[in-house]
Order: C-alpha cells, then structure tokens, then sequence
C-alpha cells in the first residue's frame, strides 16, 4: 500500500497509470488539509478502481459527532471501506477525542459497515506514549477486532531499518495477538526529507544509522531507497513463518510517482540482488 496526500494527488493524471487496480491507497490528514478535499479524493481514487483508505486522525477532529459525520461521506460519497484509524500527534486535540481507541469503541465504524481497519504500531516507541500503555492499547484493538468481527491490522510508524520492527514484534508478540502487520517504509525522497519528517515523527534508533549514511551536504540530496530493509524484512519473513509481518506501506513524502513505479519493478521481480545486500535495477 501507499498513501498521497491532497496536494500531491492534483499533480497526478490518473493513478491507474501509476499503481495497479485495487491498489490501497492512504489519504493522509495533514494540518492543512480539509475533510472536504480528503472525501473528494478518495472519491476519484475509487472512480480510478483504487481503494481509497482515508487517514482518521482522533485529535484533529472535536467530536464522534464530526466523525460520523465524517463516516458518512466517506462511505456515501466515495464509497470507502476502509479507514485508518489513528490518535494523531498532535499536543493539543481539537476536542474531545485523544484516542483511537475512542472512535474504534465507538460503533460508528460498524454503523457504516467499515470492516477493515488499521491501527498504529510504534515499533520505536512514542516520545508522549509509555510502554505499558502501547501494549494495552494493542490488546484492546484485538478486543475490538474480535467483539466487531473486523478486520483489524496494524500499520507502523516509517522506519529506516528492519531491526526495529523485528525486535517489537518479538517483544509485543502477545499484545500483536492476530492482527497482522505492515511495515512502514519511507518512500524515494531525497536523504534531506527523510530526515525531516523522521525527526518530527520522532523516528528512534533507525534514525541515527539513517543520519550518519547520510551525513554529508551532498549525500543530502541522494534519493534514499529502502532497499536493505524490504531485503531484511522479506529474509526475516522466510525464516519465520509464524511472524504476523503481511507487507509494508509507504509513507512517500511528496514521492507518490518515483515510490510507485519502483515498488512496481518491485512486485514484478524486475531487479537484481548485488552482493552487499542492495537491489540493483537497470
């Protein structure tokens, strides 16, 4: 899957031309983004045989009444049938809500027949969140996804190596339960962007290896691919058959087009392994 926020989305023709049919892709909220922009464009994906998945973020919106509200476009007007429910990092809510967990409990998810849900995971941690809380809110998402029959899975935070999400499935592996798991990639941006939105998401470790690959003025501009990642993540999957790892995601910070037909050779095996571990493509 894949996301493109609304500004990006008026730069691209058709999305067909991009992505395959059927392809998910995220609509995220950002500050500066209206609901009304969010419905239309998820109302074009599904007019371009996409799945629209819109970005329901707890702390930008006041009230459950906003939200099914909210609910009510989305699936009226555009069709959609699934969201990505989120509390958002936000310091300070619009209103009422700070949780995820208070629109997935709810009803209004059900009320619109909305089945497949995703929900975040931090396999870095969350600089306002504990431990402790991370891992009851992920048994109370496996509460809801049993108690609503949906279908609930977990999409984490963009990380810049596979290490992390190995290591927190390993530790969250009973609080993860059923619910499978896509891994958040960074899309083709250059090192430069990267970097800035991994240190206002609050990116962990990943981060540091990311920052000293990427240490010089020059190597700033280099358009990063996640390339050693997907490789770890696809050899840790091989060998682990149990694991709830189901795909990744990217997050393609203004890279919608280069991320898609990359991700595309991708999928149709149109690349080389080298030997230092790198996908190599002609």
């Amino acid at each position: 899957s894949i996301e493109t926020t609304v500004q990006e989305a008026d730069r691209i023709e058709r999305f067909s031309d991009v992505v395959e049919p059927g392809t998910r892709v995220y609509i995220p909220h950002t500050p500066h983004t209206g609901f009304s922009e969010m419905v239309a464009v998820a109302a074009r994906l599904r007019k371009e045989g996409m799945a629209p998945v819109p970005h329901i973020v707890a702390r930008r919106i006041p009230t459950l009444a906003m939200v099914d509200s909210l609910l009510s476009m989305f699936s009226g007007d555009a069709g959609v049938e699934q969201v990505l429910v989120v509390a958002g990092d936000i310091a300070t809510p619009a209103g009422e809500l700070e949780s995820s967990l208070q629109i997935l409990e709810s009803g209004l998810l059900e009320k619109y027949k909305i089945q497949s849900v995703g929900v975040a995971g931090h396999p870095e941690g969350h600089r306002d969140v504990g431990d402790a809380a991370l891992r009851d809110a992920l048994r109370r998402k496996n509460a809801y996804a049993e108690r609503a029959r949906a279908n609930v899975y977990v999409v984490t935070q963009f990380i810049f190596s596979a290490d992390p999400v190995i290591e927190w499935e390993r530790s969250f592996r009973e609080e993860i339960g059923g619910l499978p798991v896509m891994a958040g990639l960074p899309g083709l941006a250059t090192a430069r962007t990267l970097l800035k939105y991994a240190m206002d998401c609050g990116v962990g470790a990943s981060l540091q290896a990311f920052s000293k690959r990427y240490a010089s003025i020059t190597k700033l501009l280099t358009v990063s691919a996640p390339d050693e990642t997907i490789i770890a993540l696809a050899d840790y999957r091989s060998r682990n058959p149990a694991s709830r790892l189901a795909g990744v995601h990217f997050f393609t910070f203004g890279a919608f087009k280069r991320t898609a037909l990359w991700a595309n050779r991708i999928v149709a095996g149109d690349f080389e392994l080298t030997d230092d571990g790198l996908l190599r493509m002609e």
